[in-house]
């Protein structure tokens, strides 16, 4: 059944840096399973492909956690929209009742809200809509010669070694390192109202290898600018998120009280 205003649905256009044409199909890929693995060329992750208006290339849409797709046939807009404008492809709905019932389950049964991390995303074009809850999106170009290939410089990839690194050690003794993002403020609060943007990285040192333990993460979400601390597996360190750009003193506690949680299962393993 069609949600409009009246059942208290807002749907409000995105302001998307890419341009999906507006006669050409999408391509949506959903699911883990690997068809081609021999060449490397089909590693599965959720994407949106379409064509770029007025150009030959590939577009792409990525989610952060994405946590439901669907794709519906019709020309016209399944929803009633607050202002339309002949370009806007892209929208996002507050108020779905989609987004209430996926919410309802994850909670019931996994205990995971998504009405303050999720919304409910459509995308537009010819005769097809493509829906998802997701907390965030990603535009970029895709390799028409190889689609598939996962996306090179997305802002939820962890930080290379290319970038400067101070080290530090804890009271514990474990060593780790911090990194900031080479990009720029604007740069990042520009990329994070469409996703979450990796402000600073923290490795931790175990064994002589680096790896990435945990950041901090900016998005923007109806003009306000937030930052949270997570743990890359077990999600935030922090009991919420803090106004405007975080720095790495402003959870100090957290870290340290994990890295002293990391030493002392280390010691009862047997490890130093």
């Amino acid at each position: 059944m069609s949600e409009n205003l009246s059942s208290g649905l807002e749907a409000t256009a995105l302001v998307a840096p890419l341009k999906a044409d507006s006669v050409a199909s999408p391509r949506l890929v959903y699911g883990g399973l690997e068809i081609n693995a021999m060449d490397g060329a089909d590693l599965p992750y959720p994407a949106l492909y379409f064509d770029v208006a007025e150009s030959h290339d590939l577009g792409r849409v990525t989610f952060e956690g994405l946590d439901a797709v669907r794709g519906s046939r019709g020309e016209y807009l399944p929803y009633e929209v607050n202002r339309y404008e002949p370009d806007d492809w892209v929208y996002v709905l507050n108020g779905s009742s989609w987004l209430r019932g996926r919410h309802e389950y994850e909670l019931r049964h996994y205990s995971t809200p998504l009405l303050d991390t999720n919304r409910h995303y459509m995308f537009v074009f010819h005769d097809e809509f493509v829906e998802a809850i997701a907390e965030g999106i990603w535009f970029d170009i895709a390799d028409r010669d190889n689609p598939f290939a996962p996306p090179t410089a997305h802002p939820l990839a962890a930080l290379t070694f290319d970038a400067p690194a101070e080290r530090f050690t804890s009271v514990d003794g474990l060593i780790w390192e911090l990194r900031r993002s080479p990009r720029t403020d604007s740069d990042l609060i520009h990329g994070s109202q469409y996703c979450s943007q990796r402000l600073f990285q923290f490795n931790l040192v175990l064994d002589g290898i680096s790896a990435e333990s945990a950041s901090i993460w900016i998005r923007t979400i109806n003009g306000k600018v937030m930052s949270r601390f997570s743990h890359c597996w077990s999600g935030d360190l922090a009991d919420g998120p803090l106004e405007g750009f975080a720095q790495p003193n402003e959870f100090t506690v957290q870290w340290q009280t994990y890295l002293s949680g990391v030493a002392d299962r280390r010691r009862r393993a047997g490890k130093h």
